[in-house]
């Protein structure tokens, strides 16, 4: 399997492309990354397929390599959309921020009901991509990202990565493109670095296509 560091690496923020500063070389993590629960890490690289159908109940599916559930999130309910594992027990559970100019989403370990917040992502745009930043709970002040999707539309890649920028937590191997079309169903697969939380990079994924295509009508369910 391909590990998410052997791919090219793409252009640096655009921030830095526009000083000049050469692309970075990527890593994986030097110490486990778990943030959802430490059994969700593997001691080695894994691949996962995220799917998306808007005609089905189970609206997002994230599949192992022998095609095994492991997670899955239903159609929202209350404003809450619950992400379960095989056995539909809560994982993870999130929220829309209302009146949030950054379309923030809050993360909550098992069911929202326990208050038990553990991050926020927060969408930003730059002049050649879109950056989902995910705050801990721990981060108050939110002055920094602790961790990003970034999606960059120059060569059209999308990668996770923690805060120093180098660390690379998952690949998604799909194209992104600045096109505004909403597409009802989706199918791509993920390359997971070893010793990271494929349910917090699961809910990632889900959050990302809640919020990258959540300004069109009609979209969130």
């Amino acid at each position: 399997m391909t590990s998410p560091t052997a791919s090219p690496c793409y252009s640096s923020d655009d921030d830095w492309s526009r000083r000049g500063t050469p692309d970075r070389v990527f890593k994986e993590p030097e110490y486990p990354i778990a943030v959802v629960d430490q059994k969700y890490c593997s001691n080695c690289a894994i691949q996962l397929m995220f799917e998306k159908d808007n005609k089905v109940e189970d609206k997002f599916k994230i599949s192992d390599d022998d095609g095994n559930i492991v997670f899955k999130a239903r159609k929202k309910k209350s404003g809450y959309r619950v992400m379960v594992d095989e056995s539909d027990q809560p994982v993870v559970s999130f929220t829309s921020k209302r009146l949030s100019m950054h379309r923030r989403r809050q993360a909550y370990k098992g069911d929202h009901h326990e208050h038990h917040k553990i991050f926020t992502v927060k969408k930003t745009r730059g002049r050649k991509s879109l950056r989902y930043d995910v705050y801990m709970a721990s981060n108050m002040t939110e002055s920094t990202f602790n961790y990003r999707v970034y999606d960059n539309f120059k060569d059209g890649t999308s990668i996770i990565f923690a805060q120093d920028k180098v660390t690379v937590l998952a690949q998604l191997h799909t194209q992104v493109t600045k096109q505004k079309d909403v597409k009802k169903e989706e199918k791509f697969s993920v390359s997971v670095s070893p010793n990271v939380d494929k349910a917090f990079v699961s809910a990632l994924l889900i959050i990302r296509e809640e919020v990258r295509k959540s300004r069109y009508k009609g979209y969130e369910s």
